[in-house]
């Protein structure tokens, strides 16, 4: 059994195919750096105040579980509640008008690269 586990990861990093991959982490606050400016609502804020200075959601969620939590959902960002009192706001992430995707190799890959030798 040893042989064989030794064997499939030998094949694994034995073929450049199965290697080459890259992952691309871009961190959420990076995305929008437009959205740091805008105003939401601050942790402790009852929900009074924020329809106050924020009008009317567009979405409620009823209140779940024991401190029960509920969020309400703004065009731009949302609001997590602890019972009458903001724990968190987020920010929804937006789509750019750009939607080019650059894509950049380093090496070219033949047919042959991707048989099984």
């Amino acid at each position: 059994m040893k042989q064989l586990f030794l064997g499939l990861v030998f094949s694994v990093f034995a073929n450049p195919a199965l290697v080459l991959a890259e992952d691309i982490k871009i961190p959420i606050g990076a995305q929008t750096p437009e959205s740091k400016q805008l105003a939401r609502p601050a942790t402790g804020m009852t929900k009074t105040n924020v329809k106050i200075q924020f009008g009317a959601p567009v979405k409620e969620s009823v209140p779940k579980g024991n401190p029960p939590i509920s969020t309400w959902e703004y065009a731009e960002f949302t609001v997590y509640f602890e019972s009458d009192h903001v724990i968190y706001s987020v920010v929804k992430p937006k789509l750019h008008e750009s939607k080019e995707i650059i894509v950049e190799t380093t090496d070219e890959m033949s047919e042959d690269d991707l048989k099984p030798n």
